[in-house]
């Protein structure tokens, strides 16, 4: 039975976004300020409002908690975000979050989400500088812009920094990139982490009928001390007073390929990693096989991923929150997908997992039906 809504304005906010969602996704608006008074192109200038809905079945059986050890959830999620390109120079970006659920957000830390269940707040807000085509300037709230696995980085969450990308084309089909910055976690509870990042990544046959690519990030964690005060240490492990007892500085690395075979494409991966900082229980892996494209219109996508974390692999506050245990586990997760249009997609996923010191696995299955603008 659904629990009671602690914040009926948040679910009118969301009724009330669906209209405005439909009204204006896929719309550009040229000429909607007043360009000549700014000093705009006005034949470059254009409005872009973008975003999407979820709704989500969450069903998890078998923790090895005493308390509610299986239990089921919906939750709704809303993004209406608007990107105004100014000019060839600048963009600029703003989008606002509506979430919702049958449980109350007390239960945030004690289900290990990455979101509160009834929220609102803002998504994204962010400056883009393009210098050239190839390079740009990132300042702001923003989706983290490295290439990461679910094994590193939850993509649900938005740090807040400033970072330089940097794409060159190396031949036919071919280019290398670099991305570097530092930003605040911004994770839940008043979060102050630091994190500076380097990427690079090298991709061969990009487009063909078979690409493949390796991408070599570091990321620097610091000012973890924010996080384990509220709760969220979650699966590392614990030091003094409960604090992080490592430090975290990981070295991840990520091979793949990208095979189209007669027009069917097969996309698998290998990513490996390693915290340096840690003393024990450092290292961490993650494969994915994926066949067909659910972003096809009714195409059918077919999935499965498996991972071990040790314990201190990663921050166990930021990776993704769809696996149950974030680190100090292992497990293998499998899915289908579908999209009806180039729009509408629905996935059913399930996980099967255990934490190390546990001899029984849990179960979740999550169905999603999801809309994009």
């Amino acid at each position: 039975m659904c629990k009671k809504l602690k914040n009926p304005r948040i679910l009118f906010a969301l009724i009330m976004m669906f209209p405005m969602a439909q009204s204006f996704a896929g719309v550009s608006f040229e000429d909607s300020l007043d360009d000549d008074l700014l000093g705009i192109d006005d034949t470059f200038s254009t409005i872009q409002v973008y975003g999407d809905v979820r709704i989500r079945g969450d069903i998890v059986r078998d923790l090895p908690r005493a308390v509610d050890p299986g239990f089921e959830r919906a939750t709704t999620r809303a993004r209406v975000g608007v990107l105004w390109t100014a000019n060839e120079f600048i963009e600029i970006g703003a989008a606002a979050k509506v979430n919702w659920s049958t449980e109350s957000n007390a239960r945030t830390r004690f289900n290990l989400d990455n979101e509160r269940a009834d929220d609102l707040s803002i998504d994204e807000l962010f400056t883009r500088f393009n210098f050239t085509e190839n390079t740009s300037l990132l300042i702001g709230q923003s989706m983290f812009p490295l290439v990461l696995t679910p094994m590193v980085w939850d993509d649900d969450l938005r740090p807040q920094g400033v970072s330089i990308q940097h794409m060159q084309e190396i031949g036919d089909f071919s280019s290398i990139e670099f991305i570097g910055g530092i930003f605040l976690g911004n994770h839940l509870f008043g979060d102050s982490s630091r994190i500076n990042t380097a990427q690079a990544a090298l991709r061969f046959g990009e487009g063909t009928s078979f690409g493949y690519h390796a991408i070599v990030s570091v990321l620097d964690f610091g000012n973890l001390g924010g996080l384990s005060r509220n709760g969220l240490r979650r699966t590392n492990s614990a030091g003094t007073g409960g604090a992080f007892a490592e430090d975290f500085n990981i070295v991840d690395i990520q091979f793949g390929t990208n095979i189209r075979w007669n027009n069917f494409p097969i996309r698998a991966s290998v990513d490996l990693l390693k915290n340096v900082d840690a003393s024990d229980k450092a290292y961490g892996g993650r494969v994915d096989l994926v066949l067909g494209n659910s972003q096809w219109i009714r195409g059918v996508e077919l999935g499965v991923a498996a991972q071990r974390i040790q314990q201190d692999a990663v921050v166990a506050s930021f990776n993704d929150d769809d696996w149950w245990f974030a680190t100090n586990m292992r497990g293998i997760s499998g899915w289908v997908a579908y999209g009806f249009n180039d729009s509408l997609r629905a996935k059913l996923a399930v996980f099967h997992e255990r934490l190390d010191p546990i001899a029984t696995n849990n179960n979740r299955a999550l169905l999603d039906l999801q809309y994009t603008f």
